[in-house]
């Protein structure tokens, strides 16, 4: 009961509000690409999210470590541990192999410690070799399982494994599915790719069984108007909010943009309105 009682105050800062609605600042890809435009500064890019009211954070072990005051005050966000690393995404470069392999790096009870809200993981589905797609799920299940018992939000990162066996790894019946299989195992949240259309995410949303549904932004494409695009139609879509990183953090002026996607999630503002308010803030 104690348990369940702590994941219900951990959820509610993630997600905060009767909507369960959230913007979470995804700065994890350090430790599966190293420091790449936007994340070389981590902590500028990180104090940009505090400043401009994020709800979370998404950051390694290491990252946490270097940046534990940041998250030590009044009102800033939940931190949540991303606890394993791949290198799905480094695929077809020079240190890269023909699949995507996944392992753990921390523990639920490393970030228990560290005193994180939640704990991230990948679940890559579709790999050609079975094998890897078996460690996918353990790992999922065996995190799972242990944040149930320390009272911990997991947040599930379902997606199809690249240069697998799914042939649209956008599709929405193929993000859906994905998004199921985590839900089921026993993920809280799951971070999700864009299924391409406000149709294609509400499939995804209705397949997550009432569990929250945050999209990823992916790579940056296009400027901030079209990041606000993007955020107007997942919300049309149903989905619970952003785990935003590169779109963000890539973006000419961050915070300007980290405060307008913001005030989409949690006061309404609509597209229109944002893209006009690009123009007009400050960016303080």
């Amino acid at each position: 009961m104690t348990a369940g009682i702590g994941k219900q105050v951990r959820m509610g800062r993630i997600l905060p509000g009767a909507g369960r609605k959230g913007a979470c600042f995804a700065a994890d890809h350090g430790m599966q690409l190293g420091p790449i435009p936007g994340l070389v500064d981590l902590r500028a890019a990180i104090q940009d999210a505090v400043d401009a009211g994020f709800d979370a954070v998404i950051l390694s072990p290491g990252a946490l470590t270097a940046c534990a005051d940041l998250f030590a005050t009044r009102g800033a966000p939940a931190a949540i541990l991303r606890v394993d690393q791949t290198t799905m995404w480094r695929m077809g470069g020079e240190i890269g192999y023909e699949e995507g392999h996944t392992r753990l790096v921390a523990s639920v009870e490393d970030a228990a410690r560290m005193g994180a809200e939640g704990v991230l993981t990948y679940f890559f589905v579709g790999h050609r070799d079975p094998a890897l797609e078996d460690r996918m799920f353990e790992i999922a299940g065996a995190v799972a399982r242990r944040a149930r018992e320390l009272g911990i939000v997991y947040v599930a990162e379902p997606m199809a494994a690249r240069e697998g066996l799914y042939r649209k790894v956008f599709d929405g019946a193929v993000v859906a599915a994905n998004a199921r299989m985590a839900i089921e195992i026993g993920a809280d949240i799951v971070k999700c790719d864009w299924a391409g259309s406000v149709r294609g995410c509400r499939q995804v949303v209705a397949a997550a069984m009432g569990a929250p549904v945050m999209i990823a932004g992916g790579p940056r494409e296009g400027g901030a108007e079209d990041t606000i695009d993007l955020v107007a139609r997942l919300l049309q879509g149903r989905a619970n909010g952003i785990m935003f990183g590169r779109s963000l953090f890539q973006a000419d002026d961050r915070r300007r943009l980290m405060r307008i996607v913001r005030a989409m999630i949690h006061e309404g503002l609509s597209a229109e309105e944002a893209k006009a308010r690009l123009g007009e803030e400050d960016s303080r």
